[in-house]
């Protein structure tokens, strides 16, 4: 179909070998979370005029797309994003379990185009034994792996900070993941999230994920209040997130896509009739963005 177009760059990036590609190789899609009261014609409008080259949709409940409605609006879609030049998609998504389910949905991405989605995530009990939960969480992993396999699929955790959340801390993620074939399951580095949790030893524990990172998620933020114990969203390049962190993080490693997460508004989700006032706010942190890949 005219869809599977768009979004086979995504698919098609880890073949390069040379982290020093060109830009183009590294194409930034936008999070469309803050701005999904909008119509896609005026997302992929906005995202296009900024020099991204796609989005991370929201096909979830309470997304943009709902899971159920995947099949006969996602076409819609992806003709608007493909004529706004966009190519590149993500589709995130609330998967996590491998069941018929998840494989009938799954296959209505894949005949869409869109064969790179982001996962739910596995959570710790307040009161379990993480290393038997993990046990667990590595024999999920491993079974929607297969079903990726199967599917010609390519599953994304996203590195999420936050005592509940497996893969806060890296070591956990990277013992979860250890097996895996990251082109079937790999990682959603946020270099956030990994740099809240992480602090000072973020490149220790970077280095434990980087063989399983096959995307990079990028915003920022930094700790306030009265006892610097608050984290603060940030605007990109404000905070505790910075270029080299981006640099170490892109370094030796194949060309993957960026995610461009905007939290830092009034919003983490704007009412529609007023989410035209996050545009000015991810226009500053693309603009950051774009000059940090360059």
């Amino acid at each position: 179909m005219q869809q599977a177009g768009v979004a086979c760059a995504v698919g098609g990036l880890v073949q390069a070998q040379e982290s020093e590609s060109p830009a183009e190789d590294w194409p930034i899609v936008l999070f469309e979370k803050p701005v999904q009261g909008l119509s896609y014609e005026e997302i992929a409008d906005e995202v296009a005029r900024m020099g991204l080259r796609g989005l991370e949709a929201t096909i979830r409940p309470t997304g943009h797309i709902l899971p159920e409605n995947a099949a006969k609006e996602l076409p819609g879609m992806m003709k608007t994003l493909e004529a706004a030049g966009l190519d590149t998609v993500i589709a995130a998504t609330r998967v996590i379990e491998p069941n018929e389910k998840t494989s009938d949905f799954l296959k209505i991405l894949r005949d869409n185009g869109i064969t790179k989605y982001r996962t739910e995530y596995f959570y710790y009990s307040k009161d379990g034994d993480p290393l038997t939960e993990m046990k667990s969480f590595q024999e999920k992993a491993k079974k929607l792996a297969d079903l990726n396999e199967e599917l010609g699929m390519e599953a994304i955790y996203q590195l999420h900070s936050g005592w509940k959340t497996a893969g806060s801390l890296l070591w956990d993620a990277a013992m979860i993941f250890k097996d895996l074939d990251p082109k079937r399951f790999g990682l959603g580095y946020d270099l956030r999230h990994t740099k809240t949790d992480g602090g000072l030893s973020w490149s220790i524990t970077e280095r434990l994920a980087r063989k399983h990172i096959t995307a990079i998620y990028v915003k920022d933020a930094k700790w306030g209040g009265e006892r610097s114990d608050k984290l603060v969203n940030a605007a990109l390049g404000t905070g505790f997130v910075t270029k080299e962190m981006f640099d170490q993080v892109r370094k030796n490693q194949s060309p993957m896509p960026i995610s461009l997460h905007m939290e830092w508004g009034k919003h983490q989700l704007y009412p529609a009739e007023t989410a035209r006032e996050a545009w000015p706010l991810i226009r500053q942190d693309a603009e950051v963005l774009k000059k940090w890949r360059g």
